[in-house]
């Protein structure tokens, strides 16, 4: 057996233990930022395709390690309902990999000007793109951006993998939609619950690609809405009567 087979046989099981270990979003943040580094990409995004509710970019975006104004300045020169993964996932359901000394060219147009938009801010010529779904969001894709040589075969079906069971388990580990009673949005209750185990608005702000005065707003709306003094005593109110978990 050739050292790579070797490595390969413990890189699966090496994953899955880390994947059973995930307990909340900011774990798999974690284990996607390394996924993303191992492989030689700069960001990863899992992000949603465009629904009625979540039209723009920013709003599709579950969870990423790119910093705010990368999407911002996207968004500042595309139309608001602008969201890149639209055409691709109205396209395919297979991985693919788009450069920009190539195969970038046969991209769907909304995603060729985001990576072009970005590349020269963010040294970015390619993107690797896995479609995923999940019956209860629908269409979605797991993508990693950056700059580095082609793909290989090898490559491509690990990290699509990879990519699979990471969204599976991150669909697992989020925190569930408010009850029907719950005073709170989905922002509003995202921002409680990361307060709640510790994450200060810049964290917050990282973990979910918002700017860190947009946290402080959910997050004193909370507080209002639950006659709060405090963001702590809007966590414990949030608690207390089950509308974050």
């Amino acid at each position: 057996m050739s050292m790579r087979a070797q490595s390969q046989q413990q890189k699966l099981p090496s994953i899955c233990e880390q994947l059973d270990n995930c307990q909340t979003q900011f774990d798999i943040l974690r284990l996607l930022r390394e996924l993303t580094a191992g492989y030689g990409y700069k960001y990863f995004f899992v992000a949603n395709g465009a629904t009625a509710e979540e039209k723009s970019f920013s709003e599709a975006i579950v969870i990423t390690s790119a910093p705010s104004e990368l999407v911002q300045s996207h968004e500042a020169v595309q139309p608001v309902a602008s969201n890149p993964l639209v055409g691709i996932l109205s396209q395919t359901s297979a991985p693919v990999e788009y450069r920009l000394d190539g195969s970038a060219a046969l991209a769907p147009a909304d995603f060729r000007v985001f990576m072009e938009g970005l590349a020269a801010t963010y040294s970015l010529d390619c993107a690797f793109v896995v479609p995923v779904y999940h019956p209860d969001h629908g269409p979605a894709a797991v993508f990693f951006v950056g700059e580095r040589v082609p793909m290989s075969m090898g490559e491509t079906a690990e990290l699509a993998l990879y990519a699979h069971m990471v969204h599976q388990k991150l669909r697992q580990v989020s925190a569930r939609p408010p009850k029907p009673d719950s005073p709170l949005t989905e922002r509003e209750r995202e921002c409680l619950v990361w307060t709640s185990v510790g994450k200060t608005s810049v964290e917050i702000a990282q973990i979910l690609n918002l700017s860190e005065h947009t946290v402080n707003h959910y997050l004193n709306n909370a507080a209002r809405k639950f006659d709060a003094v405090n963001r702590t005593q809007a966590v414990a109110h949030g608690l207390r009567f089950g509308f974050i978990d």
